[in-house]
């Protein structure tokens, strides 16, 4: 029974190796309409929950296919990692008063 599933585990370390590329190629095209349509001093705060979200549907890709974290190769947990650490450096850099604009809690700077 445990060839089967060492057969079965070398089976889903391929298939996530191939996805990384194909989810990363996913995720930029919405940050580059982010970056083309939000303005300037929104960015860091959009970049930020962008991240956050691009990292939540990686993981969920990653726990659904039963990936295996601990390959020499890399996964789409690794993928989700760096977009979360995307989106705390990019939420620590902005201001407040923009991730407050971002999400429409205040209409008019002072």
């Amino acid at each position: 029974m445990s060839r089967g599933m060492s057969n079965r585990n070398a089976e889903l370390g391929t298939r996530s190796s191939i996805d990384v590329p194909l989810v990363a190629a996913l995720a930029a095209m919405p940050l580059v309409l982010v970056v083309a349509h939000v303005p300037s001093d929104l960015l860091l705060p959009a970049i930020a929950a962008l991240a956050f979200a691009i990292a939540a549907l990686t993981a969920a890709i990653g726990w659904t296919m039963r990936t295996d974290r601990n390959t020499g190769n890399v996964t789409v947990w690794d993928f989700a990692g760096a977009c979360t650490f995307i989106g705390v450096a990019a939420g620590m850099f902005s201001e407040p008063l923009q991730v407050a604009q971002f999400f429409g809690a205040v209409t008019a700077v002072p």
